[in-house]
């Protein structure tokens, strides 16, 4: 090395050092998550970052790999980060099967670096292991059927909340009533009952402007019967710019037509504007509201643009250089209620045309896979679920307040197994449906090279992995229970509640494809990149890496 990369390399690692230091820190992570498969999970306990708080009790995967930041060795904990990017993306990208992925990415570079200690070529093996990954993929979507019922959704739920049959039950019923592109909050209840709520309509987290909306001052609230609605991204501070819309709407009353008064939705309400809307709300002209729109930026004008079409207007829009002077009746949409307070609204049987509404989700939903992030994400969907109509809330009891933030943990990972079920249908669960590609792989593999085939059987010793470790956090014999799996028909797999190798669809034993599929391609990826890893370089020590 130079003198200048003498001063931030500090040492190398060559091969076969490296894979092996590579491979004990993909074991710690990996043995850490493994704990959390299956309904017979363990969960883990970190230690808290601040000394006064007390220990966390994690059943995630995902949340657990990230609470991990750094391991003291530091060439292992490369092989532990490699791990832990692994299985935030897989939470990020499908939700689920984080431990899933690790088990499948451990057991696959284990296998590997055996055949590669024998004197396979290891670009061979991964040539093999990715060819195999095809038709594993092909085989999970052969084994998908939609999610119908709402007894799959049940066992679905059930399932993914950690065997929890009151939470299970709870996000299927509201899964069922709500929809899965709905909003479902799972939020902790101040009592050990659970119970779930549904909020009819659309309700954001944004109020009036002034308490001279107020309709009732005891609970400083705003209401209005059968308003018409107008929504803009505009600042609204000068009378002038309201009075032609005004005029138009107090004519149309005078004329007989039926309405309660006019709910308007800004950027901004002030000055002699706000002045004039109050005025005419306080005097009985026409009764108003004024409402500043929820969010920031780009959102806002989403979120803005979402009300216009739900009360079936059309937004009032500064880029396209609309003003308000010249609104019109195409402008104005029309609501049964609006309710609002200091911190929220809520429009309830908006007036906007069914198929007009049905678009505008559809839109969204397409926009979702290029999110950025669980965020922005999260806030898409919101946006379906209130253009939806309604909002679902499930409220998690427990007599302590670990055991409560567990409950919801499994609440959420419920949901978000549903959404995945949803979009692209569901396969045998318990690792059945990995097992089930064996037969395919087993035949694709007799037409390879010797080296290549190498690669797709250690893919398929690979595919044991989490039925293996579904069965040893059951505390049951896994050599022998696998032993008789390998003889039973595609499908089957080993029950751990009933403690018996079931027909698991039969069983209500379902997983999502979208979470099967997505792990195993992120582990094969992180296998890969680990297998054929020939140098570790460390840097001078810097601070560890809290995010992913």
């Amino acid at each position: 090395f130079s003198s200048m990369a003498e001063k931030f390399y500090r040492d190398v690692l060559l091969k076969p050092r490296a894979r092996v230091a590579l491979a004990r820190g993909v074991d710690i992570m990996a043995s850490v998550l493994r704990v959390t498969l299956g309904p017979m999970a363990r969960a883990v306990v970190m230690a808290p970052v601040i000394s006064t708080r007390t220990p966390e009790l994690l059943t995630d995967a995902g949340t657990i790999a990230r609470r991990i930041i750094e391991l003291p060795d530091p060439y292992e904990n490369m092989g532990a980060m490699l791990i832990r990017q692994m299985a935030w993306q897989v939470r990020e990208k499908v939700g689920n099967g984080a431990a899933t992925a690790a088990t499948i990415a451990q057991a696959l570079l284990h296998g590997a670096n055996k055949q590669a200690a024998a004197g396979t070529n290891v670009m061979m093996i991964r040539r093999g292991i990715e060819k195999g990954l095809a038709v594993a993929i092909a085989s999970l979507k052969d084994q998908a059927v939609p999610m119908e019922s709402p007894e799959q959704i049940e066992a679905l739920s059930i399932a993914a909340a950690g065997g929890d049959r009151e939470i299970g039950r709870y996000v299927a019923e509201m899964l069922e009533i709500i929809g899965t592109d709905g909003v479902l909050l799972v939020e902790e209840s101040t009592t050990m009952k659970t119970d779930r709520e549904y909020i009819e309509g659309l309700q954001w987290d944004s109020g009036y402007v002034s308490a001279h909306f107020c309709t009732d001052l005891d609970r400083m609230e705003a209401i209005i019967e059968n308003p018409l609605v107008v929504a803009t991204d505009l600042n609204i501070d000068r009378a002038e710019q309201l009075l032609p819309l005004l005029e138009t709407i107090i004519a149309r009353k005078q004329a007989g037509e039926s309405f309660g008064g006019l709910v308007l939705f800004a950027n901004e309400i002030s000055g002699s504007a706000l002045g004039l809307l109050a005025t005419n709300h306080e005097r009985d002209v026409l009764r108003c509201i004024g409402i500043k729109a929820p969010g920031a930026g780009d959102r806002r004008v989403r979120i803005l643009e979402d009300i216009a079409i739900l009360s079936g207007g059309r937004l009032i829009a500064e880029d396209a250089g609309d003003q308000m002077e010249s609104a019109a009746s195409v402008n104005i949409g029309r609501a049964r209620r609006v309710w609002c307070n200091r911190d929220f609204f809520s429009i309830i049987g908006g007036s906007g045309a069914p198929n007009a509404v049905r678009e505008r989700i559809a839109e969204i939903k397409r926009l979702l896979p290029t999110a950025e992030g669980d965020f922005e994400r999260d806030k898409m969907r919101e946006r379906m679920g209130k253009l939806s109509g309604g909002v679902g809330v499930l409220k998690v009891g427990a007599p302590s307040e670990r055991e409560r933030e567990t409950r919801k943990q499994r609440g959420e990972e419920a949901i978000v197994a549903a959404r995945a079920a949803a979009e692209e249908g569901v396969v045998p669960g318990g690792g059945a449906a990995y097992l089930a590609c064996v037969p395919r792989l087993r035949e694709f593999a007799d037409t390879l090279n010797r080296d290549e085939a190498i690669g797709v059987k250690v893919l398929i010793g690979a595919l044991e992995a989490p039925t293996e470790w579904i069965i040893r956090n059951s505390a049951r014999d896994h050599r022998s229970i696998l032993a008789r799996l390998r003889m039973s028909p595609p499908g089957h797999g080993y029950d751990a509640v009933g403690d018996r190798i079931a027909d698991m669809t039969e069983a209500g034993i379902l997983d999502p494809l979208k979470v099967v599929r997505g792990a195993l391609e992120f582990a094969v990826s992180a296998g890969c990149m680990a297998l054929t890893t020939e140098a570790l370089i460390l840097t001078d020590k810097s601070s560890p890496a809290v995010n992913p």
